[in-house]
């Protein structure tokens, strides 16, 4: 552990100097060991030896930091939505800390620009900055503590978070439970339409979800997409708990 000299010194006049600021600049306040979030920003390489992967890449950060992200949404949806109830107030969080969500947050914090300072070769796609946004809150856990991280979340994501417009944006729960079952190999997902039927002049529509040919779950609604929906509503519940 540096001395708070050495510290200084480091931010201000070390081969790192110009890292620290820049990080000074993104999250509010100086690292305390730059290396935490010089991890957070370090992704995995393909073929790359297990004990390298979990000592070097972003991964393990990300873990920590989804968790501290999921309960400080948690603690101020509760407080500032008193009228909602739990199915309300899980939807809203789904929302905020989606992957399209968070990867748009990166972009405005300009963390694609700070990544340009670690060269390693990128996906074509850009989810990875989600989990980078994620492993970033882990770094500052791990480094500065919890109540430093609720502030970063406080003050450098909630700003970003247009709170009415996500409240009234309709959840993509279908292409939420695909995601969900594709990044942890649950194996094959299909939406399979069990009835459609006519009465008093509307439609109705039952829609079962199997997972590797067994039913999880079943949904109602006068569309199919929304019979979809509530299906996969059902089986993300299911599944996440």
């Amino acid at each position: 552990m540096l001395s708070a000299l050495q510290l200084w010194i480091a931010r201000h006049f070390g081969p790192k100097a110009k890292l620290y600021k820049r990080f000074k600049e993104l999250l509010g306040f100086y690292p305390k060991d730059i290396a935490h979030y010089t991890q957070a920003l370090t992704l995995p390489l393909q073929n790359q030896e297990k004990a390298d992967y979990i000592a070097s890449s972003y991964e393990r950060l990300e873990f920590l930091g989804d968790a501290v992200l999921q309960l400080v949404v948690t603690d101020y949806i509760f407080r500032h939505y008193p009228h909602f109830d739990e199915g309300e107030m899980t939807e809203l969080r789904a929302k905020v800390v989606n992957t399209d969500y968070l990867v748009e947050m990166a972009q405005r914090l300009l963390i694609p620009s700070l990544l340009e300072l670690f060269p390693q070769p990128l996906p074509k796609r850009n989810d990875y900055l989600a989990d980078i946004v994620e492993a970033l809150i882990g770094a500052i856990y791990v480094d500065r503590g919890p109540r430093y991280a609720r502030r970063f979340i406080h003050k450098r994501l909630f700003p970003l978070i247009r709170w009415k417009e996500v409240e009234q944006t309709e959840f993509n729960y279908k292409g939420k439970l695909l995601e969900y079952v594709q990044q942890r190999q649950l194996g094959q997902i299909e939406f399979q339409l069990q009835e459609r039927r006519r009465s008093r002049g509307e439609d109705y529509f039952v829609v079962c979800i199997k997972l590797n040919n067994q039913i999880i779950s079943y949904g109602t609604g006068s569309r199919k997409k929304e019979a979809e929906q509530q299906a996969a509503r059902t089986a993300l519940k299911l599944l996440s708990s």
